[in-house]
């Protein structure tokens, strides 16, 4: 934290949005130059980047921002990002410190999505715990995604703010994003919530961003649909992409086979399901 920065030790207050209370969230080290009533998520997200990467943390974008980068057109909830393990318990003290509570997991959630949340510092962004209306700022540890430092690229953070403070982060490159997503596939057992969520993401980035079909989901019996949507040049393209990855030597040393095993799920001759998983 830059030195110039002012803790007060004062009992604060930070207004939160979308209240079902009529009362502040309370915390006894806000930062008073941060303090302001009735910031929206987003902004809220902007200065707690700032304040991490004053810091000094290394921030990574992934899960729905990263995806909403990639052309899948996903509801932005909740905020993800990865940062170095060791920084992990830091960075969460700062968002802390900034007003932004650190919250457990609601239990359903980890049912349903495994280590994507038991894994992640949750730090709540709205004033409301319901599980309906609650957003997170989520920090999750750099090994669950297991990016090196030559897959991520410097490049402009996407926000709606007109003067964002933070204005960069570090973004995974594509073929490193869909080898993440095979490489945690084959470390967790075929029927747990978190395979079953990497299932769903590769998914969702095979159609929207290797496909392009903004539309979604696509009846592959109704023949007329395929035709107007050029479905079969689509996955042919698709299949041409990953294919062209494996020349350009994208996978890592051991890992080829990635390149096979997604060329034939895109080419519709595997399936995600029978991808590896652990024992």
């Amino acid at each position: 934290m830059s030195t110039t920065q002012t803790i007060s030790i004062s009992p604060t207050s930070l207004f939160l949005r979308n209240s079902d209370s009529n009362h502040p969230i309370k915390d006894a080290n806000v930062n008073v130059e941060d303090e302001r009533l009735n910031e929206t998520p987003e902004e809220l997200v902007d200065k707690a980047l700032h304040r991490l990467q004053t810091a000094g943390v290394q921030l990574i974008e992934w899960g729905t921002l990263l995806f909403r980068r990639m052309g899948v057109p996903v509801m932005l909830t909740h905020y993800h990002y990865l940062i170095p393990d060791d920084e992990l318990e830091s960075a969460s003290k700062i968002l802390s410190d900034m007003g932004l509570p650190l919250s457990p997991p609601a239990p359903i959630l980890v049912k349903s999505s495994g280590d994507f949340f038991s894994k992640g510092r949750l730090h709540r962004l709205t004033r409301s715990t319901s599980l309906g209306l609650v957003q997170y700022l989520i920090l999750l540890p750099l090994s669950f995604a297991s990016y090196t430092e030559s897959e991520l690229d410097l490049l402009p953070r996407i926000t709606s703010l007109p003067s964002p403070t933070s204005r960069t982060l570090l973004v995974p490159q594509p073929t490193a994003v869909y080898a993440s997503i095979l490489r945690a596939m084959a470390a967790y057992p075929r029927w747990s919530p978190t395979r079953q969520t990497l299932e769903s993401n590769l998914s969702e980035l095979i159609g929207y961003n290797l496909y392009d079909l903004q539309g979604g989901y696509v009846d592959i019996d109704d023949e007329d649909l395929c035709q107007t949507l050029e479905v079969d040049r689509r996955v042919e393209d698709a299949v041409q992409v990953v294919k062209r990855w494996g020349l350009a030597g994208k996978w890592r040393d051991g890992e080829e086979w990635m390149g096979d095993a997604l060329a034939a799920v895109v080419a519709g001759t595997g399936e995600i399901e029978a991808l590896p998983w652990a024992s």
